[in-house]
């Protein structure tokens, strides 16, 4: 009997992940970090979710603890592509060769670096273990979509100055038969998780249709992350604003030569994963009023920033 433990993340990723698993291996176990009575004799790989914007990386150091004890040689972690950071002199696309670099910012980000770190330090420890780590896009779909995906598609209308970079999306259920592909492979490494290719901003637009584009200064990491928090619904992850502003999207040329195929395409998965925006339920007069408002809030800023910077000048000079 091959068994197979998911532990981390709880909700519609493990769900979705874990019906994928149990189309291929004999049973599938839900590991949580306060059931250490659950027994992982008969576990011979597991996988683990690290979708978190949680630091403490206590819980999967003792997960590695557990492993260790029941001679389990195979772990799989399911990161995030945010781990190579956005900042403007990305490649496009970026290959797992790239350097890992998250955004400071971001500790959705930074997380996902040190779980990394930690479970290939494990690895290290003995030749015999094997760590496979994957580094999906933005993950989304109709009904169930990550942090990060969630809050990117609200964020999608959102723009600072000229910056629009491509984006990517893709769907859970590519994102679940990519962990059921890897767990079988008797290799480890890292592999990127995305469509074929990505969305410009041009198709962006497109796909928001009639919804506007909001243009905003920067810096404005602060209204984007309140934005996103109050259009998501829910406690969302806070520093994307260089993840708007900068290039990140990825190649899964990898992933491809293992023989998984992405399903879906970039464009079909923003359509079915985007919710609607506040913009849909609003009408012309509203909408109208919303972007004066947001117009006369940025002017106002930079009127105040210029009146302060001539302030400073002045008494410069003065003394």
């Amino acid at each position: 009997m091959t068994t197979v433990a998911i532990s981390g993340a709880e909700g519609a990723l493990r769900s979705r992940i874990s019906d994928a698993l149990t189309q291929i291996f004999d049973e599938v176990v839900g590991l949580a970090f306060d059931l250490e009575s659950v027994s992982l004799a008969d576990v011979e790989c597991i996988v683990h979710l690290a979708f978190s914007e949680d630091s403490d990386q206590s819980k999967l150091i003792g997960l590695l603890e557990r492993a260790t004890e029941a001679k389990i040689s195979q772990v799989v972690v399911v990161s995030s592509a945010m781990v190579y950071g956005a900042w403007p002199n990305n490649s496009v696309p970026l290959s797992e060769d790239a350097a890992v670099r998250p955004n400071p910012e971001s500790t959705f980000a930074v997380h996902q670096a040190d779980a990394e770190r930690t479970a290939l330090e494990w690895a290290d420890l003995e030749v015999e273990r094997r760590v496979t780590i994957l580094r999906p896009t933005a993950v989304a779909s109709p009904n169930a979509s990550g942090l990060i995906g969630e809050a990117l598609l609200a964020a999608a209308p959102i723009r600072t100055r000229r910056d629009d970079p491509p984006q990517q999306f893709v769907h859970l259920d590519d994102l679940a038969t990519a962990v059921a592909t890897v767990v079988q492979l008797d290799e480890s490494g890292v592999f990127n998780v995305a469509p074929d290719g990505w969305l410009t901003a041009r198709e962006v637009r497109e796909l928001i249709g009639a919804r506007p584009i909001i243009r905003l200064p920067v810096p404005l990491p602060g209204r984007l992350d309140r934005y996103v928090a109050r259009r998501v619904g829910h406690q969302a992850p806070t520093g994307l604003l260089p993840y708007t502003r900068y290039p990140w999207v990825i190649a899964n040329d990898r992933l491809r030569s293992t023989g998984w195929v992405p399903r879906y395409g970039n464009d079909q998965v923003f359509v079915a994963a985007e919710a609607g925006m506040p913009w849909d339920s609003m009408n012309a007069k509203q909408r109208q009023n919303v972007s004066l408002g947001v117009g006369a809030t940025a002017i106002i800023g930079l009127l105040y920033g210029l009146a302060r910077w001539l302030k400073r000048t002045i008494l410069g000079k003065t003394n």
